[in-house]
């Protein structure tokens, strides 16, 4: 077990509920945030709430983010642009990526860092099968450096926040079955682009999500 804190970006899908009960073997002190930025699938909060609750984290925080508000690109923000059905696109970011949503989640949750004098943020994000350009090895390395940069933390003490995101280098799979070991109550999760309940069973973290637990 690390002696640090975490804070976890906890969506309430399947990966960050993982790194949640990780952490919780991890880190002596795990607290984790959520966002509510306007997200056509908000029902996911409920669900982050739940596990929260269930991880006794120190704090869960949930934060607003107003400015996705203003854009209309995505299938995530937009319910004017479909939620696609079927598998990922394989040459291209799909149409439910949200501009810089990790840059900007990984910079709010730095702040509660400094002011929470927390050592590390966990990410759930995984390169192997992820078509996000947000959830590459190179992306985390950039935003770990812009934090260090600029945190006050780092300044008064000269130690480094640490972005924790042990899952860069796994399958979805590979994420399912560490949670089945760590006994992730996994019917507790929630992971679909439309935001239906029940889950559509058809857009692609729905498929993704299906394949993932079906062979654990």
């Amino acid at each position: 077990m690390s002696k640090g804190k975490v804070i976890v970006l906890l969506s309430g899908g399947m990966d960050s509920a993982v790194l949640l009960w990780l952490s919780k073997k991890e880190f002596e002190k795990v607290y984790a945030i959520s966002f509510d930025y306007g997200q056509r699938h908000k029902v996911e909060l409920k669900y982050a709430k739940e596990l929260a609750k269930l991880a006794q984290v120190e704090k869960h925080i949930i934060t607003h983010i107003p400015h996705y508000s203003e854009i209309k690109i995505s299938a995530l923000l937009s319910e004017d642009v479909p939620v696609p059905k079927g598998e990922y696109p394989e040459d291209e970011p799909p149409i439910t990526t949200v501009p810089m949503r990790n840059l900007t989640f990984l910079s709010i949750a730095g702040a509660f860092a400094d002011a929470l004098e927390i050592d590390h943020i966990g990410i759930g994000v995984h390169a192997l099968d992820s078509p996000y350009p947000d959830c590459r090895p190179e992306f985390i390395t950039s935003a770990e450096a812009a934090i260090n940069a600029g945190s006050v933390l780092v300044a008064k003490t000269k130690k480094r926040i640490h972005i924790y995101a042990p899952f860069l280098g796994m399958s979805k799979r590979d994420i399912a079955l560490l949670g089945k070991a760590l006994n992730v109550p996994f019917e507790k999760t929630y992971s679909c682009y439309l935001g239906t309940e029940p889950p559509c069973g058809e857009c692609p973290t729905c498929l993704q999500r299906k394949s993932a637990l079906s062979s654990v």
